[in-house]
This record gives C-alpha cells, sequence and structure tokens, in this order.
C-alpha cells in the first residue's frame, strides 16, 4: 500500500525493485541510528570525538566500532530476531581482505556486529553523508574506481591502511537481494591476487528474510577461513575457489539454521 507516492517510486528505484514497505522499514532501521547516538552509544560517541581532537587514531576507530556494534544488537532486539554464529567469528585484526556475502540494507548493521572491522567501500557512499562520515570515522575507506589515477591513489591508501587494520569487501560488488552468492567481481579479487593480500572469508544466511518479513528473523554467520592468493596460479583461480567455497559453505549454513528453526 502506497505511503508517499513519489517517495515509493524513489525506493522501489533505490532497492533494485524491492516493495516499498521494505523501503520504509530501511529507513526506520537506519534512522534508530540517531537514537543510539543520543542513548546507548553516546558515551562511544563523545569517547570517538575525543580521540579525534586529540589524533589519537586507534583510539577513535576503536570507538567507533563498538558503537557501530551496538547497532547491530540493537537491530536484533527491535525485531526480535535470532542473531547467531555457527562456529568462531575470528577476523584478522589486520591485513586482511574480509570477505562476506551481500545481500542487502541490513548487511550493514549486523555485519559491524558480528565482524567488527571497517569497510572498504566504493565511491557511492558519498552521496549518503551521514554513513559516510561514520564509515570514515570508523576507520573504513573509499575505494574510487572511477578513473586509472584515482585507482592507483586508492591502492596506496588501501596497503598503507592494512598495515593497521583489515578491511571487511563485499566481492560480488553489489546486493543480491537473495540467498544466492552472486559471481565475484574481478576487481577486489585482482587486487588481492596482485598485492599478496591474505583474504579471511566467512558467509552469512537469513538477511534476505527481512525483505517479506520485519520480525522473528533467524541471522547466522559462518566463518569459513583464511585464502593466500600466493597459493594460486592466477587470480582467475583464486576468483573462482573462493566463490565455489563461500557457495558450499553457504549451503551448510543454510542446512544449520533450518535445523536450528525447527527445533
Amino acid at each position: 500500500m502506497a505511503k508517499i507516492p513519489f517517495l515509493d517510486d524513489y525506493l522501489v528505484r533505490a532497492l533494485q525493485g524491492q516493495k516499498p514497505e521494505y523501503g520504509y522499514f530501511v529507513i526506520k532501521i537506519y534512522l534508530r541510528v540517531l537514537i543510539l547516538i543520543f542513548g546507548k552509544a553516546s558515551p562511544l560517541l563523545v569517547k570517538g570525538l575525543y580521540h579525534s581532537v586529540r589524533r589519537d587514531t586507534p583510539a577513535r576507530i576503536e570507538a567507533f566500532l563498538k558503537g557501530s556494534r551496538l547497532w547491530g544488537e540493537d537491530v536484533s532486539k527491535y525485531t526480535n530476531s535470532t542473531l547467531k554464529s555457527f562456529n568462531e567469528i575470528n577476523p584478522p585484526v589486520k591485513g586482511h581482505f574480509i570477505f562476506l556475502n551481500h545481500v542487502n540494507e541490513l548487511d550493514f548493521p549486523y555485519d559491524c556486529y558480528m565482524i567488527g572491522r571497517p569497510y572498504l567501500a566504493n565511491q557511492v557512499i558519498k552521496k549518503t553523508l551521514f554513513a559516510y562520515w561514520w564509515m570514515l570515522a570508523m576507520g573504513s575507506q573509499v575505494f574510487d574506481n572511477s578513473k586509472a589515477r584515482t585507482v592507483v591513489k586508492s591502492i596506496k591508501r588501501l596497503l598503507k591502511g592494512l598495515e593497521t587494520t583489515s578491511y571487511i569487501v563485499y566481492p560480488e560488488g553489489h546486493n543480491s537481494y537473495s540467498e544466492e552468492i552472486r559471481p565475484l567481481k574481478k576487481g577486489m579479487v585482482k587486487i588481492a591476487f596482485d598485492q599478496k593480500i591474505p583474504i579471511y572469508v566467512a558467509v552469512k544466511s537469513g538477511v534476505s528474510s527481512y525483505q517479506h518479513q520485519r520480525k522473528n528473523n533467524f541471522v547466522g554467520y559462518m566463518e569459513v577461513g583464511i585464502f593466500k592468493p600466493e597459493d594460486f596460479g592466477t587470480f582467475e583461480e583464486l576468483q573462482a575457489h573462493l566463490l565455489d567455497v563461500m557457495r558450499a559453505r553457504k549451503k551448510e549454513l543454510d542446512a544449520l539454521i533450518e535445523a536450528e528453526k525447527a527445533k
């Protein structure tokens, strides 16, 4: 049912054909960040700003990462949903790409909670002013691949950043809006291969359920492992192997969630 016709149309376009009701739900979830900022997360915001003034970058990043983790916790409680890890999720603190399947807009709060590392985002994030500011505050980087010159600069910043942190990367390149893991884009896999950046992989399941129901969902995560580019002859071999293993472990995770729900 339409609520605000012009906004309904915008949401359908922006969310690649999803129903307007899902769009309004996403707006509510993201607006809850403001509730957290002026409530439970306010001490961490103040601490992060304090460390920013003191130019203590590691302390600032840690404070904002903890604040973003509260968002995932809040979303789980607000939607009366179950959020569970089926093995130990232990992403490396630094020097790695962290590959995750990319489902929809609920990825961000839950990945903040379960993974708790900065993001490597594309330049589209600059259009969302508050999200862009928050992502930078928590140590994320924007990878600008619009021109050859900006790609070179982005890679230099990336390698510098990896000296102190690891970055969440969505190798499919865009939301799938499904539980199917789509083919991995060339870009980040090739950078990992060329620069010998090890890749930590995890998968998640159940996030797409929010597109159809807003409450009582079950979202699960599973650690897959670490893959070293030097163990592969070409980036295409690495790309194919990562896709195969992510899809295989995703099926395992799906089955575990169904078993849990049947109890």
